[in-house]
Formats: C-alpha cells, structure tokens, sequence
C-alpha cells in the first residue's frame, strides 16, 4: 500500500509511519509538500480539521497513486482560558472515504500563546525555538519533547492521531466505509 504524507516534516512522516505498521500493514510512506490552506498556527479545532483534511486531499492529487492521502495538522484549541495543542489526522482515499483521529492534546503555557495572539510570532514552533534556543523543533520531537523531558515525541502524537484516524479503516462494517 502506497500512503502520501502531505508534509515532509519528519516527525509526521516518521509517526504515520509507525501508525500503519503498528497494525501490520505493509506500507510505503512518503512525504510530499503541499499547502495546508490554513494560517501558520491554526487557532481552532474547526481550523486544524481543515488543515488536516487538505493536506490529506492534495497529497492525493500530488501522488495520484497513492492507496491513502494523510494530512497531519498540529494547531492549538481554547477551553475557557487555557490553550491547548493537539495533533489532527485525515486519511483519505480514491474512493472518497475520509477518517479523522486525534492525539492526547498537552497544555500550553499562556505566554507562549500570547506571543503568537500578539503576533510576535507566526507559530508556536517560532516561539519555542526562541525561549529554548533551538532549531526548527517541530522536525526534531517537537515542543512536547521538551516539555516531557524527551519522554513523548511529535512523532508519537503523529502516531496516535493516525492509529485513532486507521480504527474505522479496519472496522470497516460499523463505519459503513464501503468496497473498503
């Protein structure tokens, strides 16, 4: 099976990979870069989805032999005061058949969200990089590597949000995903 990963950041590649292989799928994945149709930093649930779903879609159009088109948006949602980043997963495929699938969200400190609220910054990856003098973080484990002391990395909420995107997939019947 062929799966296109609309990004080529390694952490998505890497946990998309891992998620399908996770339940014995024999796969190919490759990356391709495509344009999320959203801003930097998505703000929202309703804006991650949307990310997510076009990378999932134009990654198919990019590789138009791909078996699955995977987008991966991480963005970050609000609940009262508190901010909250969280990684979405589509997974489309030549039949039209679209899933989603979510990974455990982790709080935000404000101050970083501020940053990018007051537009000193484009994405929380700016920000990060900024406070802990790093380098594109969000391709080498992400903010969460840091903050979890390197014990959960972006590519493990890549591969959470893709596993949960994959249980329709192979529950076909109660999802009513037909000529699956």
């Amino acid at each position: 099976m062929l799966v296109v990963v609309g990004s080529r950041n390694k952490s998505k590649v890497v946990g998309v990979e891992r998620a399908y292989k996770f339940f014995s799928l024999d796969v190919k994945v490759v990356g391709v870069e495509v344009p999320s149709e959203v801003p930097p930093q998505p703000l929202s649930m309703e804006v991650i989805f949307k990310g997510s779903l076009s990378r999932a879609l134009k990654s198919l159009e990019v590789v138009g032999s791909a078996d699955h088109g995977v987008g991966v948006e991480a963005g970050l949602f609000r609940v009262g005061d508190r901010w909250f980043d969280v990684h979405v997963a589509v997974i489309a495929d030549r039949y039209g058949r679209i899933t989603y699938g979510l990974s455990p969200a982790f709080e935000i400190p404000y101050t970083f969200v501020n940053d990018i609220l007051r537009g000193s910054a484009r994405e929380l990856e700016v920000v990060v990089d900024r406070y802990f003098k790093t380098k594109d973080i969000g391709e080498y484990g992400g903010f969460i590597k840091i903050l979890s002391n390197g014990k959960v990395l972006r590519e493990d909420l890549t591969f959470n949000a893709v596993v949960m995107a994959l249980i329709p997939r192979l529950n076909p019947e109660l999802y009513n995903l037909r000529n699956y």
